[in-house]
């Protein structure tokens, strides 16, 4: 964290930080939280690749968005194979 950035690429990066965790909470839903935690990801590369070496005002939001993002992706990948199995191990006893 070199540098402060330009007051507009500050209020962007605040933005898009809490953009990261908005997303971040809501890939908690499982399974349809999957598509929210790929946003989340996303959102946290481009603000670290455009804010490289620059103090992030909302780093911190940014950080809890990408672990929620991360263990929403998992549970719901979790809950996705289960409700398969589920499903398949029903049609086949049915």
């Amino acid at each position: 964290m070199n540098a402060t950035p330009p007051p507009e690429l500050r209020v962007e990066l605040t933005e898009r930080s809490l953009r990261c965790f908005t997303f971040g909470l809501l890939s908690l839903i499982p399974v349809v939280g999957l598509p929210m935690a790929g946003l989340a990801l996303v959102q946290k590369w481009s603000i670290q690749r455009r804010a490289a070496g620059m103090w992030n005002p909302a780093e911190r939001y940014m950080r809890w968005g990408a672990i929620f993002a991360t263990w929403g992706a998992i549970l719901s990948s979790a809950a996705a194979i289960a409700i398969g199995e589920w499903i398949a191990y029903s049609a086949h006893n049915s």
